[in-house]
């Protein structure tokens, strides 16, 4: 159906099914299907990491290659990546050969890239109401919802080749819906520059670059970035290994409830983020946000009760989508040009670093892992306060 008569009420669900593909489904079915791939394939925890680790590979290039302009973010785009998420997802399936799924995840993440970019990009555009927003990012709660629930009500009876399969009929399903997210057939240069977030200001001027106050900005847009790269880093931890954490305590299959769980808080994060934000600050909230979070990575540390992994696997859900969706908010208010594109970058090299770092040091202690997490996720908060305070963003 054309986008000129579908329907205005429609265009956020579609927004948030593209996203649910791309990452709900298109890059974290992975966590809840790990414990059952580990469990029938015999692979120790560094297979594992190193496929995670890959996945993060293609996600950086697939919003690297758009914030180069090597690649615009159209409708042609789009589409072709829906295609190529979905059928990266049934072709995990095909073979546990290793240099296999290490190629699959790669290009599934590149294509996870591309949708990502290619909905937040129209995201302003697309919102009629202040709500539409959330909305759509809600789509990559929901997408993780619906992983956990797929290997939770069908572990039982499928092996880990057919729940890959049965979540490649879901993504079909969501990407039909999706196709008709409204977004150009050609976005120019300029325009791909600017879509990231009109309200930055360009600082291309040497006269305007060379004043204190652009001086100050740059150090403090460096130390923000360098923050955002410690988030990165320390969330993916958790977001990968949560279940398999869980694996001992609730059993290969119903771990997948700790991601079902994470799915419900993601999905109502963003509109809860927000109403916080408007309310006490963006810089309270995001204090109080990453607490949390770095909280919920102790917890599971610390938790060998169904109970306590619950409340990790909610905290985590409920912080990750709030501390991007502020942090890029802060960078905006810096008035850095492509503040979004740059700490969006230094975010997609934590999340490499990260899992490669368990895979290479702590793959044999998951616990550790998230030892380190949480103290990745104490500094990235800390380095975010700085960045703050120096470039004099308002509280």
């Amino acid at each position: 159906m054309p986008e000129s008569i579908a329907k205005p009420s429609l265009t956020p669900i579609r927004g948030a099914l593209g996203l649910s593909v791309a990452m709900g489904m298109g890059r974290f079915f992975y966590t809840p299907a790990l414990p059952l791939m580990v469990a029938a394939l015999h692979w120790g925890s560094a297979p594992g990491a190193w496929i995670a680790t890959l996945n993060y590979v293609g996600y950086f290039i697939g919003t690297l290659v758009i914030a180069q302009g090597w690649v615009e973010p159209n409708r042609f785009v789009y589409r072709l990546s829906l295609i190529v998420s979905t059928l990266g997802l049934a072709a995990v399936a095909l073979t546990p050969n290793l240099i296999w799924q290490g190629g699959i995840r790669t290009i599934a993440g590149i294509a996870s890239g591309l949708i990502f970019v290619c909905v937040t990009q129209r995201i302003p555009a697309n919102s009629r109401k202040p709500r539409d927003g959330g909305i759509s990012y809600g789509g990559v709660g929901f997408g993780i919802l619906v992983s956990g629930a797929i290997v939770l009500a069908a572990g039982s009876f499928a092996d880990w080749r057919q729940l890959w399969l049965i979540c490649a009929a879901v993504s079909a399903i969501f990407s039909i819906i999706a196709w008709t997210w409204p977004i150009p057939t050609r976005v120019s240069q300029n325009i791909t520059a600017e879509a990231v977030d009109p309200t930055e200001t360009n600082t291309d001027d040497p006269a305007e670059a060379a004043t204190p106050f652009a001086a100050n900005r740059r150090r403090a847009m460096a130390i923000l970035s360098t923050g955002y790269f410690f988030q990165g880093g320390g969330y993916i931890i958790i977001g990968t290994y949560l279940v398999v954490l869980a694996g001992p305590v609730f059993g290969a299959t119903a771990a997948a409830s700790t991601w079902l769980i994470a799915g419900i808080a993601t999905a109502v994060s963003p509109l809860t983020w927000s109403a916080v934000a408007a309310r006490i600050g963006t810089v309270k909230a995001l204090t109080v946000c990453y607490c949390l979070q770095v909280l919920g990575a102790l917890l599971a540390v610390f938790g060998s009760s169904p109970i306590v992994l619950i409340i990790a696997a909610a905290l985590f859900g409920f912080t990750f989508i709030g501390v991007v969706m502020m942090t890029i908010g802060v960078g905006t208010q810096m008035g850095v040009a492509n503040a979004s594109a740059k700490l969006t970058s230094w975010y997609s090299i934590g999340q490499i670093v990260g899992p490669a770092i368990v895979a290479a040091a702590l793959s044999e202690h998951i616990a550790a892992a998230f030892i380190a997490s949480a103290i990745a996720l104490a500094v990235a908060m800390a380095l975010t306060l700085v960045g703050v305070l120096t470039g004099n963003v308002d509280r």
